[in-house]
């Protein structure tokens, strides 16, 4: 007996359209099996019925709309932090069993409820402490009021605009996942468990998939860049080979001239070579390379 059991009856006996009596005969009968006092259920009563009248117009334009990118609206909000303060004013602690009773009483899915009451909540903690500062203003004189730029500042409401928006599309989304999975638990021969473990383990292999492709190309582009290093020390070894053989071409020309110079010393006769000696070790002292270097064949 209590509120709980009341208000499945009252949604029930609406759905089936199983109320033979006036409205108000009901919601008193109703009250008095479930000792409740005077009223208690005329509010939920108005509102079952309304839900009730709004799913069936619904219903005629879509058949799949139940829980499907629903958006919450003020009166269901209201609807069920009436209904939790209620249950717990009965002695019902159990946060979880309340937000799940106001999920079927709502027709939505657990977890769109949790979300949007611990949502709520941070949104009127937040407005509480926003008034509760706003409250220890004081106000000064206007002399004593320091001159500051008086340009209003109109990016706040913006960024405020942006998170409700970003906020209301996190609703969105949990309506349309909720919506889902309360459709696919409904289809025959569909186990929701081993649905939801494949699609965990597709992203999964999507996400390694990813990271692989991510390595394949920054080993890609390491190899490259050690390719094109390999060809510019390459390049500068074959520089420097031509540098070597240009320079033993020079050198060997330059032994070439020197042997002929001895050759043409030694055809002299002695008396030749004595008087030709000192001009011929003149020459054949140095001999100066294209580099200027100097090579020193003796004395």
């Amino acid at each position: 007996m209590g509120l709980k059991s009341a208000l499945f009856q009252m949604k029930e006996a609406i759905i089936n359209q199983q109320i033979d009596q006036s409205e108000e005969d009901f919601i008193q009968e109703l009250e008095a099996q479930n000792k409740l006092r005077s009223g208690t259920l005329a509010y939920y009563f108005n509102y079952l019925m309304m839900m009730s009248m709004n799913k069936e117009d619904v219903s005629q334009k879509s058949e799949n709309s139940k829980k499907m990118n629903r958006k919450w609206t003020k009166g269901e909000i209201d609807f069920m932090f009436h209904y939790i303060a209620e249950r717990q004013e009965e002695g019902a602690l159990n946060i979880t069993e309340l937000l799940d009773e106001t999920a079927q009483l709502l027709d939505r899915g657990y977890q769109s409820v949790n979300y949007k009451y611990y949502s709520s909540l941070k949104v009127k903690d937040k407005k509480q402490v926003s008034h509760s500062n706003s409250a220890q203003i004081k106000t000064i004189a206007e002399e004593r009021i320091p001159v500051v730029s008086t340009e209003v500042i109109r990016e706040l409401p913006q960024e405020s605009q942006v998170s409700q928006q970003r906020l209301s599309e996190d609703e969105d989304l949990l309506d349309v996942l909720s919506g889902l999975i309360t459709n696919v638990q409904k289809l025959p021969d569909i186990n929701l468990n081993e649905l939801l473990r494949s699609l965990y383990l597709l992203t999964n292999m999507a996400l390694q998939n990813q990271e692989v492709a991510i390595k394949v190309e920054t080993m890609k582009s390491e190899m490259a860049k050690e390719k094109e290093g390999s060809r510019e020390k390459l390049r500068k070894l074959e520089q420097q080979l031509q540098q070597e053989k240009k320079r033993n071409d020079e050198l060997q020309f330059e032994v070439s001239k020197l042997a002929k110079e001895i050759m043409a010393f030694n055809q002299l006769g002695d008396a030749a070579k004595i008087q030709n000696l000192k001009a011929y070790n003149q020459r054949l002292n140095y001999i100066i390379d294209n580099f200027g270097v100097v090579v020193q064949v003796g004395s």
